[in-house]
Protein backbone atom coordinates (compact mmCIF):
# COMPACT_ATOMS: atom_id res chain seq x y z
CA UNK A 1 0.00 0.00 0.00
CA UNK A 2 3.60 2.53 -0.67
CA UNK A 3 3.91 3.86 -3.45
CA UNK A 4 6.92 5.34 -4.80
CA UNK A 5 6.47 8.97 -5.34
CA UNK A 6 8.95 11.86 -6.41
CA UNK A 7 9.78 15.33 -4.81
CA UNK A 8 9.85 18.31 -6.40
CA UNK A 9 13.57 17.95 -7.51
CA UNK A 10 12.97 14.29 -8.73
CA UNK A 11 14.15 12.25 -5.83
CA UNK A 12 11.84 9.09 -5.06
CA UNK A 13 9.44 9.36 -1.88
CA UNK A 14 6.87 7.02 -0.42
CA UNK A 15 3.50 7.50 0.17
CA UNK A 16 1.07 6.01 2.33
CA UNK A 17 -2.12 5.43 1.75
CA UNK A 18 -3.63 5.00 4.89
CA UNK A 19 -3.53 7.44 7.88
CA UNK A 20 -1.20 7.22 11.11
CA UNK A 21 -1.85 8.57 14.63
CA UNK A 22 0.49 11.63 15.80
CA UNK A 23 -0.51 12.04 19.40
CA UNK A 24 -1.05 8.44 20.28
CA UNK A 25 1.05 6.55 17.96
CA UNK A 26 -1.96 4.97 16.48
CA UNK A 27 -1.85 5.01 13.07
CA UNK A 28 -3.46 8.47 11.66
CA UNK A 29 -1.06 10.01 9.48
CA UNK A 30 2.17 11.41 8.75
CA UNK A 31 0.54 12.03 5.16
CA UNK A 32 -2.07 14.33 6.37
CA UNK A 33 -5.41 12.61 7.00
CA UNK A 34 -5.68 12.53 10.49
CA UNK A 35 -8.07 14.79 13.20
CA UNK A 36 -6.07 15.41 16.50
CA UNK A 37 -9.01 14.72 19.52
CA UNK A 38 -9.41 16.77 22.54
CA UNK A 39 -9.94 14.64 25.50
CA UNK A 40 -13.26 16.91 26.33
CA UNK A 41 -13.56 19.85 23.75
CA UNK A 42 -12.05 21.69 21.36
CA UNK A 43 -9.04 23.84 21.48
CA UNK A 44 -10.06 26.65 19.55
CA UNK A 45 -7.30 29.31 17.52
CA UNK A 46 -7.88 32.27 19.23
CA UNK A 47 -4.83 33.56 18.18
CA UNK A 48 -4.30 31.10 15.44
CA UNK A 49 -5.87 31.56 12.78
CA UNK A 50 -5.49 28.99 9.25
CA UNK A 51 -4.63 30.94 6.42
CA UNK A 52 -3.96 30.15 3.06
CA UNK A 53 -0.63 30.96 2.37
CA UNK A 54 1.15 27.75 2.31
CA UNK A 55 -1.43 26.29 -0.37
CA UNK A 56 -1.05 29.85 -2.47
CA UNK A 57 3.20 28.50 -1.72
CA UNK A 58 2.81 25.46 -3.12
CA UNK A 59 0.48 26.41 -6.23
CA UNK A 60 3.44 29.22 -6.98
CA UNK A 61 5.86 26.56 -6.44
CA UNK A 62 4.61 24.66 -9.30
CA UNK A 63 4.84 27.61 -11.68
CA UNK A 64 8.47 29.55 -10.54
CA UNK A 65 10.25 27.13 -7.83
CA UNK A 66 11.85 30.85 -6.37
CA UNK A 67 9.02 32.77 -5.93
CA UNK A 68 7.61 31.64 -2.58
CA UNK A 69 10.87 30.36 -1.24
CA UNK A 70 12.31 31.67 2.04
CA UNK A 71 8.84 33.10 2.95
CA UNK A 72 6.97 32.14 5.94
CA UNK A 73 3.40 32.29 6.33
CA UNK A 74 3.65 32.86 10.01
CA UNK A 75 5.73 36.46 9.52
CA UNK A 76 3.88 39.17 10.70
CA UNK A 77 1.21 37.17 12.75
CA UNK A 78 0.33 38.10 16.17
CA UNK A 79 -1.24 36.19 19.58
CA UNK A 80 -4.54 37.82 20.65
CA UNK A 81 -5.96 36.71 23.37
CA UNK A 82 -9.43 36.54 24.11
CA UNK A 83 -10.88 37.53 27.55
CA UNK A 84 -13.79 35.51 27.18
CA UNK A 85 -13.35 32.28 28.42
CA UNK A 86 -14.31 29.28 26.14
CA UNK A 87 -14.14 26.10 28.48
CA UNK A 88 -15.54 25.54 32.10
CA UNK A 89 -12.27 23.86 32.64
CA UNK A 90 -9.77 26.34 33.60
CA UNK A 91 -6.32 24.07 32.83
CA UNK A 92 -7.96 23.45 29.69
CA UNK A 93 -8.70 27.15 28.46
CA UNK A 94 -4.70 28.00 29.93
CA UNK A 95 -3.46 25.11 28.12
CA UNK A 96 -5.20 26.01 25.07
CA UNK A 97 -4.04 30.01 24.95
CA UNK A 98 -0.58 28.48 25.54
CA UNK A 99 -0.38 26.49 22.68
CA UNK A 100 -1.93 29.20 20.52
CA UNK A 101 0.79 31.46 21.74
CA UNK A 102 3.08 29.44 21.41
CA UNK A 103 2.54 27.87 17.46
CA UNK A 104 2.60 31.64 16.45
CA UNK A 105 5.54 32.80 18.73
CA UNK A 106 7.88 29.87 17.32
CA UNK A 107 5.94 29.86 13.82
CA UNK A 108 5.19 26.28 14.47
CA UNK A 109 8.52 24.68 15.27
CA UNK A 110 7.15 24.64 18.89
CA UNK A 111 8.66 21.42 21.52
CA UNK A 112 6.53 19.28 23.45
CA UNK A 113 5.58 20.20 26.59
CA UNK A 114 3.35 19.30 29.72
CA UNK A 115 1.59 22.62 29.53
CA UNK A 116 0.34 21.99 26.11
CA UNK A 117 -3.01 20.18 26.05
CA UNK A 118 -2.67 16.22 25.05
CA UNK A 119 -4.90 16.66 22.10
CA UNK A 120 -6.57 19.04 19.62
CA UNK A 121 -9.15 18.70 16.89
CA UNK A 122 -6.95 20.62 14.45
CA UNK A 123 -3.82 22.72 13.81
CA UNK A 124 -0.17 22.07 14.03
CA UNK A 125 0.67 18.88 15.98
CA UNK A 126 3.91 17.00 17.23
CA UNK A 127 4.76 13.99 15.72
CA UNK A 128 5.86 11.30 18.36
CA UNK A 129 8.58 9.52 19.03
CA UNK A 130 6.78 6.38 18.31
CA UNK A 131 5.72 7.52 14.97
CA UNK A 132 9.13 8.81 14.23
CA UNK A 133 10.54 4.87 14.73
CA UNK A 134 7.52 2.86 13.11
CA UNK A 135 7.88 1.66 9.94
CA UNK A 136 5.75 2.78 7.40
CA UNK A 137 4.76 1.01 4.38
CA UNK A 138 7.70 0.54 1.94
CA UNK A 139 10.04 -0.01 4.91
CA UNK A 140 11.14 3.41 5.70
CA UNK A 141 10.46 4.82 9.65
CA UNK A 142 8.25 8.13 10.24
CA UNK A 143 11.83 9.68 10.98
CA UNK A 144 13.35 8.19 7.37
CA UNK A 145 10.10 9.79 5.89
CA UNK A 146 10.41 13.28 7.58
CA UNK A 147 14.55 13.39 7.36
CA UNK A 148 14.37 13.23 3.59
CA UNK A 149 11.83 15.58 3.15
CA UNK A 150 14.54 18.15 5.40
CA UNK A 151 17.48 17.25 2.96
CA UNK A 152 15.05 18.26 -0.29
CA UNK A 153 15.68 21.70 2.18
CA UNK A 154 18.68 21.42 2.68
CA UNK A 155 19.77 21.13 -0.70
CA UNK A 156 17.73 23.57 -2.26
CA UNK A 157 18.58 26.27 0.35
CA UNK A 158 22.28 25.22 -0.99
CA UNK A 159 21.70 25.51 -4.48
CA UNK A 160 19.66 28.88 -3.94
CA UNK A 161 22.04 30.32 -1.37
CA UNK A 162 25.42 28.88 -2.62
CA UNK A 163 25.84 27.09 1.02
CA UNK A 164 27.57 23.77 1.88
CA UNK A 165 24.92 23.14 4.85
CA UNK A 166 25.03 19.39 5.63
CA UNK A 167 21.76 17.04 7.39
CA UNK A 168 22.84 15.30 10.00
CA UNK A 169 19.73 14.15 12.06
CA UNK A 170 16.57 14.75 12.76
CA UNK A 171 15.86 16.62 16.63
CA UNK A 172 11.71 16.86 16.29
CA UNK A 173 8.81 17.45 13.80
CA UNK A 174 5.35 19.46 13.91
CA UNK A 175 3.01 18.71 11.20
CA UNK A 176 -0.29 20.43 10.29
CA UNK A 177 -2.64 17.53 8.66
CA UNK A 178 -4.63 17.99 4.74
CA UNK A 179 -4.16 17.37 1.49
CA UNK A 180 -1.51 19.87 1.55
CA UNK A 181 -0.12 19.00 4.62
CA UNK A 182 2.71 21.07 6.59
CA UNK A 183 5.64 19.77 8.35
CA UNK A 184 7.82 22.04 10.68
CA UNK A 185 11.50 20.42 10.67
CA UNK A 186 13.85 20.48 13.18
CA UNK A 187 17.42 19.02 12.82
CA UNK A 188 20.74 19.29 13.52
CA UNK A 189 23.39 20.36 10.95
CA UNK A 190 27.00 21.20 9.96
CA UNK A 191 27.85 23.89 7.69
CA UNK A 192 30.47 22.29 6.09
CA UNK A 193 31.91 19.19 4.97
CA UNK A 194 34.33 19.31 7.97
CA UNK A 195 33.42 16.52 10.83
CA UNK A 196 34.87 18.72 13.38
CA UNK A 197 32.24 21.76 12.55
CA UNK A 198 30.22 22.65 15.14
CA UNK A 199 26.24 21.07 15.15
CA UNK A 200 23.80 24.04 14.42
CA UNK A 201 20.38 23.65 14.80
CA UNK A 202 18.37 24.08 11.86
CA UNK A 203 14.57 24.30 10.73
CA UNK A 204 12.85 23.04 7.71
CA UNK A 205 9.62 23.91 6.53
CA UNK A 206 7.81 21.80 3.88
CA UNK A 207 4.39 21.35 2.24
CA UNK A 208 3.52 17.81 1.30
CA UNK A 209 0.87 16.96 -1.36
CA UNK A 210 0.37 14.36 -3.75
CA UNK A 211 3.56 12.56 -3.02
CA UNK A 212 5.63 15.56 -3.82
CA UNK A 213 7.90 17.44 -1.60
CA UNK A 214 7.56 21.39 -1.89
CA UNK A 215 10.37 22.96 0.41
CA UNK A 216 9.54 26.69 1.50
CA UNK A 217 12.53 27.59 3.48
CA UNK A 218 15.55 25.94 5.45
CA UNK A 219 17.10 28.33 7.91
CA UNK A 220 18.99 28.23 11.28
CA UNK A 221 16.90 27.47 14.28
CA UNK A 222 16.36 31.48 16.36
CA UNK A 223 16.95 31.43 20.03
CA UNK A 224 14.95 30.14 22.21
CA UNK A 225 12.24 32.19 23.31
CA UNK A 226 12.29 32.97 27.19
CA UNK A 227 9.32 32.60 29.45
Amino acid sequence: MMMDTKSSDGEKKEESSEPMEISTGVDTSLLGKRKLEETHDQVEDSGEEELDGDEEEVEEEEEDSDFYWEKDSFDGREYHSSDDSEYSDEVLQEKARYYNRTVIETKGFYESSDKLPMYTWSGIAVVSHRDLETKMYGGITGREFVGNMARDCVEKHNRRNNKNVRFEHLLRANFDPGAKTKYYITFAARESDSPDAPLVEYQAKVVWSAGITYPIFCRPAPPPIQG
